[in-house]
């Protein structure tokens, strides 16, 4: 007996005639369980990790009653247009220097409406992916509250050097998250694998700044924060990239990690969603 919901026969007749189930059965090889698009209301059939999707893991889908897109190409992308001027700004691009411009950035765009974005991961069963836009959302709504002092965070340090300290303490517990983060990708995508393996280092060098105000620390912390937010636009692109709207197909089949290229054989190994 089949173990997810079988559409209607006429849910079934609208999705075969609509403009974009007419492109695909036109342009890609037909199987059993096709009902839309590759990675796209395709339910039976195991599907890959995915950056754009923030999956770490195959996955399939345990019937058709999720008509919404993933919210997650969105949550990338927030992050990167927060962690991209992040990393100018700490390089001294322009001469720059503060990053009181990004404060509202922090708050509002990669702060509260990342972590709605995340919520909505929830509802399309992502774990990996809603803990992460959950809580680095969460972090960088935290970021903006100190950045603006409306909370009188910094005004609760006699000095700018008790400041750092705690505020280095605070980017610790990160760092350790970050790394539990970490641990989840060695299976799913180099982009995913490669961009936690950064914003860890990140993390541990960035902390290494905030303490000791080394200047090297500062440049490849900016550094990097530039490549992860280079890192969340391509992931943006992987995420929007399906055949109806690109003329240049995605290489994401060709970024899963090695050692896991294969379709796990294991039930257990495949997480139905």
């Amino acid at each position: 007996m089949s173990n997810f919901v079988q559409p209607s026969y006429i849910e079934t007749q609208q999705r075969a005639d609509s403009p974009d189930a007419k492109y695909f059965n036109n342009h890609s090889e037909p199987t059993l369980n096709k009902v839309y698009s590759e990675g796209q209301y395709q339910f039976g059939n195991v599907l890959p990790p995915r950056t754009g999707y923030l999956r770490v893991n195959y996955y399939r889908r345990a019937g058709d009653n999720r008509r919404f897109p993933t919210s997650c190409a969105a949550g990338i992308a927030l992050l990167g247009v927060a962690l991209f001027p992040l990393g100018l700004i700490l390089l001294g691009a322009k001469g720059v220097q503060s990053t009181g411009i990004l404060t509202s950035t922090y708050l509002f765009t990669s702060g509260f409406t990342e972590i709605v974005l995340g919520m909505w991961a929830i509802v399309d069963n992502n774990l990996w992916g809603s803990t992460f836009m959950i809580c680095y959302g969460s972090f960088f709504m935290a970021l903006g509250g100190i950045n603006t002092n409306i909370l009188g965070v910094q005004d609760q340090y006699d000095s700018e050097q008790d400041f750092n300290n705690a505020y280095g303490l605070l980017l610790l517990g990160w760092t350790i998250f970050t790394f539990v983060m970490w641990t989840a990708t060695l299976k799913s995508t180099i982009s995913i694998f490669a961009l936690m393996t950064m914003l860890t280092i990140f993390f541990s060098v960035y902390s290494a700044y905030i303490f000791l105000d080394v200047k090297a620390c500062k440049i490849i912390s900016g550094v990097l924060a530039i490549l992860m937010g280079l890192g969340c636009f391509s992931g943006v692109y992987d995420g929007l990239n399906e055949a109806p709207n690109a003329y240049m197909e995605s290489a994401e089949k060709y970024m899963i990690m090695p050692g896991n290229r294969a379709v796990p054989k294991d039930d257990k190994y495949i997480e139905v969603i």
